[in-house]
């Protein structure tokens, strides 16, 4: 089992985050985003990286832009895999060629964005449970990958739920509920929430 945090903007976070042993860590690039991470913040906490996974969330953005900062990144882009969180054409994310997550929706092009060798897992959000459960060629095309399924909750409150559950890979956003103030996490809350004490072993680091 695998937790991944999404949003994380700052350094306290990160570094709070890391001594909970949270395998997976995504940063938001998104123009509309609470979470948006400015680039040079980004930079400036990549040598604080310890051995977990990265990623680098988009959505609706041009290719160049995409590209524009992974070549900013330099070497330091293999650290990350991207995140979208939008239904391009499946030409769009080849197009970039690096490796990514995807968010299923049920309007995106999944049946060919799942052939492509760089997605390395799908993110399936709780709120599309009743569509994708009902999709039988979904299912099939993710076992004959042996793809890997992340399920997305939408807060906190629900991931203590689904932690109950073996063998989920899980995800969830930074959202207000963890706020104490405008883009000010609750370091206190977060660091002690129940999940870290009852379920332990999801944030091992794998």
């Amino acid at each position: 089992m695998e937790l991944l945090v999404h949003g994380v903007f700052d350094a306290t976070t990160l570094k709070n985050l890391h001594a909970l042993n949270v395998p997976a860590l995504g940063f938001d690039l998104r123009g509309k985003s609470l979470n948006l991470i400015p680039f040079h913040v980004l930079r400036s906490l990549i040598p604080s990286f310890k051995s977990r996974k990265y990623f680098l969330t988009f959505e609706n953005d041009k290719v160049s832009t995409i590209i524009s900062f992974l070549s900013l990144l330099g070497e330091d882009k293999n650290k990350f895999t991207l995140e979208f969180r939008d239904t391009q054409h499946v030409s769009y994310y080849a197009s970039i060629n690096h490796p990514f997550i995807w968010f299923f929706d049920p309007e995106g092009d999944w049946e060919n964005i799942l052939t492509l060798p760089q997605l390395q897992a799908l993110v399936l959000p709780v709120k599309f449970k009743d569509i994708y459960q009902k999709l039988p060629k979904l299912w099939h095309m993710i076992q004959a990958r042996d793809l890997k399924v992340i399920l997305h909750v939408e807060s906190f409150f629900d991931l203590e739920l689904y932690v109950q559950e073996k063998n989920l890979n899980l995800s969830v956003d930074l959202g207000k509920e963890m706020e104490i103030g405008f883009r000010q996490i609750d370091q206190f809350r977060l660091t002690n929430l129940s999940i870290w004490r009852t379920t332990y072993e999801i944030a091992s680091g794998q």
